[in-house]
């Protein structure tokens, strides 16, 4: 990098990371990634299931490419940018995620909102997350060791308006979900699956707002100071949401609950 915004934007430390606490972190996703799909083979549902993997797969290569930056003596800018892009695209499917649950939970209900509503809701997330997803991974990849100022200028442009993006969408996730479960009360009956929405959206707030601090405020360097800081404001909200969806089993029970909620 030649500019030290750049440096802040992608959180380039000043301590020299652990491999040890990278490759613990990517092996806590990739054993999540695995319960989660044990769990959707079990109970043979595969709703969500591919793409809750995906997530917790994503996760754990990027900090497995964290680790090998480290081991290689941060000598290789591909495994650097590898981890970035994968760490930033990763959290805008898990949004993706909490608002295929809400549709779910709505479209289970007696008396539900009207499917042209749900519809609205399903193109403006998969559209938001694919969306905000390129443009971080775009500014990830501009972002280069070799890259030249015009180029730093043109990345740091686009993961500013990438995490600012996440964050109006996550807050307008939780603004949408709470509107939807307090005028449609039935949806309440489903305590842990709306449980599992808030916690997800909630979480994704935190997050977003982290990144936030850290992408506009660059003369905050706690989280390049302090390796714990940086886990504990970043992995640390999207391992307890994917812990969540697997301690809760979300294959089946979003699958039970759905088939319930029709039933009654």
């Amino acid at each position: 990098m030649n500019s030290s915004e750049g440096q802040a934007l992608f959180n380039i430390p000043s301590y020299w990371p652990s491999k040890s606490a990278a490759f613990g972190v990517a092996g806590l996703y990739y054993a999540l990634g695995i319960v989660l799909l044990l769990e959707g083979i079990i109970s043979r549902r595969y709703r969500y299931v591919h793409l809750v993997v995906l997530i917790s797969w994503m996760l754990g290569g990027a900090f497995t490419a964290r680790g090998i930056f480290v081991v290689q003596a941060a000598q290789s800018d591909s495994s650097y940018i590898a981890f970035s892009v994968l760490e930033s695209v990763a959290p805008n499917f898990i949004s993706l995620v909490n608002s295929l649950l809400l549709i779910s939970l709505m479209r289970g209900l007696n008396a539900g909102p009207p499917r042209r509503v749900l519809k609205v809701v399903w193109v403006f997330s998969v559209t938001t997350s694919v969306t905000f997803g390129a443009i971080s991974a775009a500014g990830s990849i501009i972002l280069t060791g070799d890259a030249t100022l015009g180029q730093l200028s043109t990345g740091i442009k686009l993961v500013k308006a990438s995490i600012a993006g996440q964050m109006a969408n996550s807050l307008l996730f939780i603004v949408v979900a709470s509107v939807l479960v307090a005028w449609y009360r039935e949806s309440l009956g489903r305590r842990a699956w709306v449980f599992i929405i808030y916690v997800g959206g909630l979480l994704m707030v935190a997050r977003n707002a982290a990144r936030i601090v850290a992408v506009f405020y660059t003369s905050n360097t706690l989280m390049r100071d302090s390796e714990a800081a940086y886990y504990c404001l970043g992995p640390l909200f999207t391992l307890i949401v994917i812990f969540t969806w697997a301690t809760l089993n979300l294959p089946a029970r979003c699958y039970n609950e759905a088939k319930a909620l029709r039933e009654n």
